[in-house]
């Protein structure tokens, strides 16, 4: 059975931790989940030492959540769209995967991303898909499926009485 690792990049809690967590719950096996916004994670400061050697020479949490990752065999990735963009958690959260950049080490690795948007899901999937391009593309990612929810309200999408189909689907 794979490993998965659930990673929330929402600043509050809403309809990406419902999914998420409806999700995550519905997963028999290994699995974890990581709330961003209940970590400290630095930005990253461009220095660039993790070409070198790939560890950061930040002291935060991103060292305990790149060892996740690299132990994981699935990413479910899941960002709020914010005016057609990730948010700022998970961009900072992209930007500190660099240390693993110049490695193997979670070269393959499978991911689903989620998003909820106020506009379209399609469109939301479409924004998504380009913003996360070039962490996919550079860590050597495996991009298997975008799904998209529509929601504007924190709690919107628990009030959907189609929303358990469309969450069992995914996985």
């Amino acid at each position: 059975m794979p490993k998965y690792l659930f990673i929330s990049g929402s600043p509050r809690k809403g309809n990406m931790d419902f999914v998420l967590s409806d999700i995550f719950d519905s997963i028999n096996g290994d699995k974890e989940m990581i709330i961003l916004r209940g970590k400290n994670i630095k930005h990253c400061i461009g220095c660039l030492s993790c070409y070198n050697k790939p560890e950061c020479v930040l002291q935060d949490d991103m060292k305990e959540i790149l060892d996740m990752m690299r132990d994981s065999e699935i990413l479910i990735i899941g960002t709020p769209n914010y005016f057609d963009n990730i948010t700022g958690l998970l961009k900072d959260f992209i930007d500190r995967t660099l240390p693993l950049y110049t490695t193997s080490l979670i070269k393959g690795k499978k991911v689903i991303l989620i998003t909820v948007g106020g506009g379209k899901a399609e469109d939301s999937v479409k924004c998504i898909t380009e913003a996360t391009n070039g962490f996919i593309k550079y860590q050597k990612l495996v991009l298997i499926e975008v799904y998209g929810f529509q929601a504007l309200n924190a709690d919107e999408l628990k009030k959907d009485p189609g929303i358990n189909m469309k969450i069992e689907s995914i996985i």
